[in-house]
C-alpha cells in the first residue's frame, strides 16, 4: 500500500514499512527527479524529528547526504551514522529503520535505486583491482570526494525540469558508480555488487509473512518484498499455504484481532490498525462476517 499525496514519511510510517524506492512517490518531502522502474534518482529534504522510520529496499540503493546526519539500524541493531559528504550503500532486500534529529538542522539526501542493467553495466566496464573480499557487512559506507559532491550538486540544475529517458536514467547511474569506483581502493564496491547479482535470490515466502503478516500492506506490496512479481507470489503462495495469499492474510489477521478482542482492553480502533486495518469501520464488518459479531458484541458477551 503506497501512500496517499498528502501524507509525510512519519504519519505513513507509524503503521506501514516504506516500500523503495515505488513507496517515495506522493511524498511532499521526497521528489522523484528521474526514474526508470527499479531505477531512479530522488531528493529528499526533511526538516523534522524522524524516528524510527522502517524500510525495505527493493533494489541497492546508495544514500548520500548534503546536510545533516542519518542514522541506520539494520535487523541485527548494527548502527552505521552517516553526515555531509558520506555515503551508504544498501543492498536489496534490506530491513532498516532511519532516525533523524533536527538538532543541527534539516536532513537533505540524494537516493539512488540500481536494477540489474545498471549493476550488469557497471560490472562489465569493471574489473576488481585485487581480489575483492566478502563484504565484512550487509551494508558498504563511503567517504565523500569532490567529484561526487559536484556529480551531487550539478543533478538540479541540469536535471531539475527535465524528463530523462530511461536511456539517460541508465547513464546516469552508471556514471555514478564509475566515479565511486575511481575513489575506492579497496573495491568495496565491486565487491559488494558481485554479491548482489549472486545473492539475488527470492526470500522465503514464510519468513516475509512471518514477519510482516499484521502490516498495512497489499498482496502486490508482499509480492515485492519477497522479491517476487505478483503471478508468482501467488503461485508460489499458493503453493505453500495451500490458499490464496488475500484468504490466508484475512483469516490471519481477523485471527489476531478476535484474540486482541477477547484478551485486551485495547481500542477497537487500535487493535484495527494493528492487524493491518487502516479503517476501522471496514475491519468491523470483515470481523461481524467472520465472527457473525461485531467486536463491541463480541466484549458484551464476555462480560
Amino acid at each position: 500500500m503506497f501512500p496517499s499525496p498528502s501524507q509525510e514519511i512519519a504519519q505513513y510510517c507509524h503503521n506501514n514499512i516504506l516500500l523503495l524506492p515505488d513507496g517515495l512517490h506522493g511524498f511532499a518531502a521526497a521528489r522523484a527527479v528521474m526514474v526508470n522502474g527499479a531505477s531512479g534518482v530522488f531528493h529528499k529534504l526533511i526538516r523534522d524529528d524522524m524516528r524510527g522510520i522502517e524500510f525495505f529496499t527493493n533494489a541497492p540503493c546508495l544514500a548520500y547526504v548534503v546536510q545533516g546526519r542519518e542514522r541506520f539500524h539494520d535487523p541485527e541493531g548494527a548502527e552505521t551514522v552517516v553526515t555531509a559528504g558520506d555515503m551508504l550503500l544498501m543492498p536489496r532486500h534490506m530491513h532498516m529503520v532511519s532516525d533523524f534529529r533536527n538538532a543541527d538542522g534539516p536532513l537533505e539526501a540524494w537516493l539512488f535505486f540500481f536494477n540489474d542493467a545498471v549493476v550488469a553495466e557497471y560490472l562489465q566496464a569493471t574489473s576488481p583491482r585485487a581480489v575483492a573480499a566478502a563484504p565484512r557487512s550487509r551494508t558498504a559506507r563511503f567517504a565523500g570526494s569532490a567529484c561526487l559532491k559536484a556529480y551531487v550538486e550539478a543533478l538540479p540544475r541540469v536535471y531539475g525540469a527535465v524528463a530523462a529517458p530511461p536511456v539517460l536514467v541508465k547513464a546516469k547511474l552508471v556514471e555514478l558508480l564509475m566515479l565511486l569506483h575511481l575513489q575506492d581502493r579497496q573495491d568495496q564496491l565491486h565487491g559488494f555488487l558481485v554479491s548482489q547479482n549472486a545473492g539475488h535470490a527470492r526470500r522465503n515466502i514464510r519468513q516475509v509473512m512471518r514477519e510482516q503478516a499484521l502490516a498495512d500492506l497489499t498482496v502486490a506490496d508482499y509480492a515485492r518484498l519477497s522479491g517476487r512479481s505478483l503471478s508468482s507470489f501467488q503461485r508460489d503462495f499458493k503453493r505453500e499455504f495451500g490458499e490464496s495469499p488475500s484468504v490466508w492474510l484475512r483469516r490471519v489477521r481477523l485471527e489476531r484481532a478476535h484474540e486482541m478482542v477477547t484478551t485486551s482492553g485495547v481500542s477497537i480502533t487500535e487493535i484495527a490498525q494493528h492487524t493491518g486495518y487502516a479503517d476501522t469501520s471496514h475491519f468491523i464488518k470483515a470481523y461481524k462476517a467472520h465472527y457473525a459479531a461485531t467486536p463491541k458484541q463480541t466484549r458484551q458477551r464476555l462480560s
